[in-house]
């Protein structure tokens, strides 16, 4: 396997949510963007991560930070590292779709999807 660092990989071009956008609206903006899960940023910071499905089993009517996962339950991968055997390993056996990236600041600066992994070894 290549040595790469996961910023090499990881996609730039995110939706980036807040705690306060109601689902709804956050089931609307992923469909026409045809994503499947966003950061949860807060004053510059990650927060938490949503996906498709905690939108599902939310209420249309509810906040994000009632339906996201928190920070803590949820894997973070920092740009600078490398992107590893292990963690696409664990990608794959959680079935989890996307990782958030974030910068040393603990800024959201991309997201790293098994689609960008597919993309990157396509080439």
């Amino acid at each position: 396997m290549i040595i790469m660092k996961i910023k090499e990989v990881m996609n730039k071009e995110f939706i980036e949510l807040s705690p306060n956008d109601i689902g709804g609206e956050v089931v609307q903006m992923l469909y026409k963007k045809r994503k499947n899960y966003a950061p949860v940023v807060e004053d510059g910071k990650l927060v938490g991560w949503i996906t498709t499905l905690d939108l599902l089993a939310g209420c249309k009517h509810s906040k994000i930070e009632d339906l996201m996962l928190f920070i803590d339950e949820i894997k973070v991968l920092k740009e600078e590292d490398e992107l590893t055997e292990e963690i696409i390993e664990e990608m794959i056996k959680n079935e989890d779709i996307a990782y958030p990236v974030v910068n040393n600041n603990d800024e959201v600066v991309g997201t790293l999807s098994v689609f960008d992994l597919l993309k990157f070894y396509k080439k």
